[in-house]
């Protein structure tokens, strides 16, 4: 009876040392991924535009919502986006004026140039290769532009924006950024994604909510009747940290227009808003 009372306070003993020593393995792999999260951790706001048109427009001005904010402190609207750090692709800088202007307080984005040409450019096709063939020995493709659709020049080529680095110096509000954070303004709420007759396209994941906004596009331009202008925008804040891998959670919002024949006046567009995506 003594041996058996010997060997059982010896395995508690042990269970309890084992415990022990799990309980620290558990505080120090906690601190070492706490300590790797806060050090990892960033938040940036993200900006895209494209835009494209079908045939010539003339003395255009195009006033496209930014994104932007409320900031009591100042008591003005304010936008993360600065166009020095912008990237542009396809823009005429020559010939097309993008600058940042307040109408009503409210920060847009204003494109503005005598004559904007739309911009086609050939299919490049792929070229089989032959069993044995060096791959460097296939002929370059090439691309051909051209300011008018043609049967060698079919591609229509969205005129570009970006702005990737807009970093706050604080964590994005993602799940509930209406009012705290910079979007499409001045905009309106115009109804949920679950609402019945809702863009149907458009996932939300569990614990995520989504929204139909409209925003006011101001656009002044000459063109055909056939014309198309195309614009896209959309921003996104994001958080991101490391612990076992990239982790983040984000809002997005975007929208996407197209513009038939020449434009003069006030056009609201709607665009969807998702909040709340990602790792909490």
């Amino acid at each position: 009876m003594g041996n058996h009372a010997k060997t059982l306070r010896s395995l508690l003993i042990a269970a309890g040392i084992l415990m022990a020593v799990l309980f620290v393995v558990v505080v120090l792999i906690a601190a070492n991924l706490g300590q790797s999260a806060s050090e990892s951790f960033r938040s940036t706001y993200y900006y895209e535009l494209k835009i494209s048109t079908s045939q010539p427009i003339e003395d255009a001005v195009l006033l496209i919502p930014l994104p932007s904010r409320y900031d009591p402190k100042t008591g003005t609207n304010v936008t993360p986006i600065d166009l020095s750090r912008a990237s542009f692709r396809n823009f005429d800088g020559s010939a097309i004026s993008i600058t940042i202007e307040h109408v009503d307080g409210v920060p847009m984005l204003r494109i503005s140039a005598d004559r904007i040409d739309p911009i086609y450019k050939n299919r490049i096709m792929l070229i089989p290769i032959t069993p044995g063939q060096n791959e460097s020995e296939l002929p370059k493709p090439t691309h051909i532009y051209s300011d008018r659709y043609s049967e060698e020049t079919p591609v229509l080529v969205d005129m570009e924006l970006y702005v990737h680095d807009a970093s706050p110096d604080r964590k994005i509000e993602t799940r509930t950024p209406i009012g705290a954070e910079p979007l499409f303004a001045p905009y309106r709420i115009a109804g949920n994604l679950s609402d019945p007759g809702g863009p149907e396209e458009h996932y939300v994941s569990p614990g995520s909510s989504g929204y139909v906004v409209e925003v006011p596009f101001i656009l002044s331009y000459g063109a055909a009747d056939d014309n198309v202008l195309t614009i896209s925008a959309d921003v996104q804040g994001r958080n991101e940290w490391w612990v076992m891998g990239w982790q983040f959670n984000s809002y997005h919002e975007w929208m996407r227009h197209e513009f038939t024949g020449p434009c003069n006046g006030t056009y609201p567009v709607r665009g969807t808003l998702v909040t709340g995506e990602g790792v909490y």
